[in-house]
């Protein structure tokens, strides 16, 4: 059974010798087409016809004939159109009428060619012994004065120059196989490196397409593995509220004896709300909606609908001019929601101070915002952009993972400076306008 390299080195050896072929088929018609002119000029001026322009268009159609079959036989078509064409060299003495030995000379290209579009050990060989036995065979009768037609030069000396041509046609026959013999080398290491190569790459691109259902799988297992972690945070962090909300609906005495319990209740409900909120935001990053933005305007409407508790003091440090930036509004009001919402709950529940700033950069806007809060551990720092990840109760741990997100979508950047005991500071950068707008990872809808 014949392998692709294999299968590959044949096509390549049958493509070589049809190229050397079609070189050698075009020289050879235009040398006769050429020749067969001249003849019909000379035949226009002297009115005489000569019978070598027959045996031309005989070479012509022979040449015609052999690039026809060459496609399917290339050694056999190449073996006989020579044998033709040896046979159409002594037609010329005939066409000719005399034995004048100058096409002789012709057999010398002839035994030459043959090694040279067939490339095989042996070739040339079978080639020049099957000229030199017909050539052999035709001065033998021209010897023996079995055919009618003249000689041109002594016996003699046709019989010393015959020989002579014989060897120079072994000698020539030598060379050229040694020379075939090398060639076939190279053009056999040349196809093998080339089919190794094509080989090569079909298992790069086979390599290339399992690796993309590879991948394909591992991030499917990872939108399963994140929607199993959803769940198990989503049940950790909603149990504790409803448990609440479950006891106090259990008890209904205690929501007419007090009232403050209303106020929990409210609170707990409202807690499950935020949960399920940022869960939704999470899931929306997928786009951006650019608009032109004024981040002091979204910082001023986000601070008017928080209320920020008396001990905890606030100040703000902005520019009286502010430039706009293009960015997606809705989602830069996110970031800036969670930032002061983590500050919020950083300096609770016995108060602090929360510093925020405003500076315009040369390529785009910064946002800080500091607290006085505890701080974040050396640990903790490594972890608090990660989905899910939260150290409070009450906390479903997606709003820094939600704050980077956004801020990676826009091209920008945040950095996070902390010490424990001594607050932290996150500082957002947005470009002028936004490098990227690829979305984020989110929840596939087919799970």
């Amino acid at each position: 059974m014949i392998t692709p390299s294999q299968a590959f080195v044949q096509e390549g050896e049958k493509a070589t010798l049809l190229s050397r072929a079609r070189i050698y088929v075009m020289v050879r018609l235009g040398v006769d087409a050429a020749l067969a002119l001249l003849l019909l000029l000379q035949f226009l001026i002297s009115k005489q016809f000569s019978m070598v322009i027959i045996v031309i268009l005989a070479d012509m159609l022979n040449l015609t004939l052999y690039w026809g079959a060459i496609r399917r036989w290339p050694s056999s078509a190449t073996y006989l159109h020579l044998m033709a064409s040896t046979l159409l060299l002594i037609a010329f003495d005939f066409a000719w009428g005399a034995v004048t030995f100058i096409p002789w000379f012709l057999t010398i290209p002839l035994s030459i060619v043959g090694g040279l579009i067939v490339v095989r050990a042996g070739f040339n060989g079978l080639v020049t012994l099957s000229i030199l036995t017909i050539f052999g065979v035709y001065l033998g009768l021209i010897y023996l004065g079995r055919l009618p037609l003249p000689l041109t030069i002594p016996p003699d000396m046709l019989l010393t120059m015959s020989g002579a041509l014989a060897v120079a046609l072994l000698i020539i026959n030598l060379v050229i196989e040694s020379l075939v013999v090398y060639l076939y080398q190279i053009e056999e290491a040349q196809l093998q490196i080339r089919a190794q190569l094509l080989y090569t790459l079909q298992e790069l691109e086979q390599l290339r397409h399992r690796l993309h259902q590879v991948e394909s799988q591992t991030r499917r297992i990872e939108r399963l593995s994140t929607v199993g972690q959803i769940a198990e945070q989503l049940s950790k962090s909603l149990r504790e509220p409803l448990e609440k909300i479950d006891h106090i609906l259990n008890t209904p005495e205690r929501i007419v004896q007090n009232p403050a319990v209303i106020k929990e209740l409210h609170d707990q409900v409202q807690a499950a709300l935020r949960m399920t909120d940022s869960l939704k935001e999470y899931a929306r990053l997928t786009e951006l909606h650019i608009d032109t933005v004024n981040l002091d305007d979204i910082l001023a409407e986000e601070l008017a609908r928080t209320r920020i508790p008396e001990h905890v003091k606030l100040t703000i440090h902005q520019p009286p001019v502010f430039p706009p930036i293009q960015a997606d509004a809705e989602k830069v009001r996110l970031v800036v929601h969670h930032l002061l919402h983590n500050a919020l709950q950083a300096v609770q529940p016995e108060g602090g101070e929360i510093v925020i700033r405003l500076q315009p950069r040369p390529d785009g806007v910064a946002f800080t915002i500091s607290d006085s809060g505890p701080g974040i551990s050396p640990e903790e720092l490594q972890l608090i952009f990660e989905p899910l990840y939260t150290t409070q109760t009450q906390s479903f741990g997606l709003g820094l993972a939600i704050v980077q997100r956004v801020v990676e979508m826009h091209g920008g950047y945040i950095e996070v400076e902390s010490e424990e005991g001594r607050g932290a500071t996150f500082t957002v950068f947005l470009p002028r306008v936004p490098e990227t707008a690829t979305g984020a990872p989110a929840l596939d809808a087919s799970l």
